[in-house]
Parts: structure tokens; sequence; C-alpha cells
């Protein structure tokens, strides 16, 4: 492997919960009393719906989703870079890939400035030799093209990187950029069967140094 392509969100920073509190305290204002444990179930749900079943669960259908979209990312950005909740063995696995001569790139749905504002409040900006955000590109995951640039932009091959997702529609679109991909899962989808498609399953980023 020359190189290394990781997702952000699930990935690089366990990012999950702090979303999903976001989502609580957005919708708590805007008079849906959902709370944590119920946003919590909607793992692997995107916002929009996310924000559509819990209007529907507490019968708030009157209410502008794409609003309450907007102002849950202003919020799940602030509390993301308040507490940098940069996931177990990061530092160690960017170490590790350094010392290999490796080179590391992100791959993201995020907005561009978010990431680099991720990246720097977590002092881990100067590991990464590209980040490629799909924010402005006609297509997203599961499209391969977030990847395919960062790959373009590493000068490597594709089928000369590895790929680091935490969702079904991330690990589509690494396989799609003909790139091996590891899949590192939340505990809630660990033994769903459809990681099969990846090429490598793994519990945390200690890991990966087994694999390259």
């Amino acid at each position: 492997m020359k190189a290394v392509i990781f997702d952000m969100d699930g990935v690089l920073i366990d990012s999950e919960p702090l979303w999903k509190k976001s989502g609580m305290l957005v919708l708590n204002h805007y008079g849906v009393p959902i709370t944590y444990n119920e946003m919590m179930s909607m793992i692997g749900i995107p916002v929009s719906g996310m924000i559509d079943k819990a209007c529907q669960l507490y019968n708030k259908n009157d209410l502008d989703v794409s609003k309450i979209e907007k102002d849950l990312f202003i919020k799940g950005v602030e509390l993301i870079l308040e507490e940098k909740p940069l996931m177990d063995g990061v530092i160690e696995c960017l170490d590790f890939l350094v010392r290999k001569e490796i080179k590391i790139g992100i791959a993201s749905a995020s907005p561009l400035s978010f990431l680099l504002k991720i990246v720097e409040q977590c002092g881990i900006a100067d590991y990464f030799d590209y980040i490629s955000s799909a924010e402005h590109m006609p297509y997203n995951k599961p499209h391969p093209m977030v990847y395919l640039n960062a790959v373009e932009k590493l000068n490597v091959l594709p089928d000369e990187c590895l790929g680091i997702e935490d969702s079904k529609t991330g690990m589509i679109s690494v396989k799609a950029a003909s790139m091996k991909c590891v899949v590192m899962p939340s505990y809630i989808e660990y033994d769903n069967s459809y990681w099969d498609t990846s090429d490598w399953k793994i519990k945390n980023l200690k890991e990966l140094e087994n694999i390259i």
C-alpha cells in the first residue's frame, strides 16, 4: 500500500454521539421532545430522515426540516470542535503510517472548512497529505468520486490505496473506486453480514498495523 485514505466521522473522530446530542438539542428547541436514547437508536439514518422520523414520532409534521437540518449541523460542528473527540488509537495509527512512509488522506462528505477545522483543533493536521471533500462535487458517497479525487491528488493508483470506513455507504464508495477497504463499524452494526463486501473488518485503528 502506498496510501491510506480515511473517512472522518466514526473513523478519525467519535462524532456520532455528538451529532445525536446536537439533534436532540435542536429538535427540543423546535418543540420536539425527543430524548438522547431515541436519537441514538437512529444510528445509520441520514440526517434528513432522522429529523423526519423524530417529527413523526411526536406529531410535529409542520416543521421546516431543511432549517432544522442546517441548525443541527451548526450545533454538531460546535460540539465536535469543543470536545475534539479523537477515536482511540488515531495518533498511534498515523505515526505508524508516517514511519512506513505511506501517504495519508481523508475522503469525506463533510464540508472542507469543517474537515480543516477538525484536524487543526485535534492537532493532527500535519499528518495529512490531502483532504478530499465531496461538498461541491456532483456526486457524494456511495459514488466513488471523493475517493478517486483523493487518489489522484495523492498521485497513486486506486489499487495501491486502502480506504477506511465505518458505514455501508462509505464501504460501497471505497470498493467502487477499486480500492482495498477496511471497515470499522460501530458495535451496533458490527455483526451485520453486508460487511463481507469489505476486505478487512476491525474494531479499532490499532488493528491496522496487522493489515499493512
